[in-house]
């Protein structure tokens, strides 16, 4: 005649990070005061990694639209420095001796110096607009990665303190302490997992902090030629301005 074994209870907590199983001891069905401090614990850790997890999406979905934002302000970017360019080629030929004023003037440098002032004007405010977007976010990755650090490395901590006496006393506990140690060991590498994602995402946001970084530096650059093609435009005017009053002059 075969000796019945104990039935032994198994729950599942469907935890939006990873679903838990819990294994009891044979036979035992209520949870000791240990055996809910370490559940508790482990709840706990799930809520941490899942809130890592969903922060470091949040931010990649905040990246991507500078990204998009960056892209389309490069374009823009590429628009002023040809209409710039064009300005630049009147002002070449203007300097030149004996330009042919049916080609270029000092209307048609006015002209396109309006033109480029007026996207310089256009598009000025969305560069300032991307720059505190990206200081937001270069903002939360700092502080939210050294936060959560801290307190990963504590919780794990705890965690093992928890685990440890509850295992010292794995008679009295109605959780399988084996299986769940198996089963803690399964968290762990599904961690590892998310936790190699959230890198790979944080890199991305990264990338395109750098990005901003690169198309600030390139209108800063144009900005700054932009300045010194002003006083050129200036001098070109007040130099028509003596050469006809010196022709006036000259006259009478």
């Amino acid at each position: 005649m075969q000796t019945s074994q104990p039935d032994v209870k198994k729950d599942i907590i469907d935890h939006p990070f990873r679903k838990i199983e819990i294994v009891f001891e044979a036979g035992k069905t209520t949870l000791t005061p240990q055996d809910e401090l370490l559940l508790n614990t482990y709840i706990r850790l799930h809520d941490l990694h899942l809130d890592i997890k969903n922060k470091a999406e949040d931010l990649y979905r905040e990246a991507l639209t500078i990204k998009e934002n960056i892209t389309l302000l490069e374009k823009e970017l590429e628009k002023v420095k040809a209409s710039f360019n064009t300005g630049l080629e009147i002002a070449d030929k203007l300097s030149a001796p004996g330009y042919n004023p049916e080609d270029v003037s000092l209307d048609k440098l006015s002209a396109a110096r309006q033109e480029t002032m007026s996207q310089i004007s256009a598009y000025h405010p969305k560069i300032l607009a991307l720059y505190e977007t990206v200081k937001v976010l270069s903002k939360k990755m700092v502080e939210e990665a050294n936060s959560d650090e801290e307190k990963l490395e504590a919780l794990y901590d705890e965690m093992s303190t928890i685990s440890l006496d509850h295992i010292n006393n794995w008679e009295n506990n109605s959780i399988n302490a084996v299986i769940f140690d198996q089963q803690f060991d399964q968290f762990r590498d599904y961690a590892s997992v998310t936790e190699a994602r959230r890198d790979d995402l944080l890199q991305a946001c990264d990338k395109q902090v750098t990005n901003y970084t690169l198309l600030n530096n390139q209108t800063t650059t144009l900005y700054n030629v932009w300045d010194e093609f002003l006083k050129r435009c200036d001098l070109l005017a007040a130099m028509a301005d003596l050469h006809s009053g010196t022709m006036i002059f000259n006259v009478n």
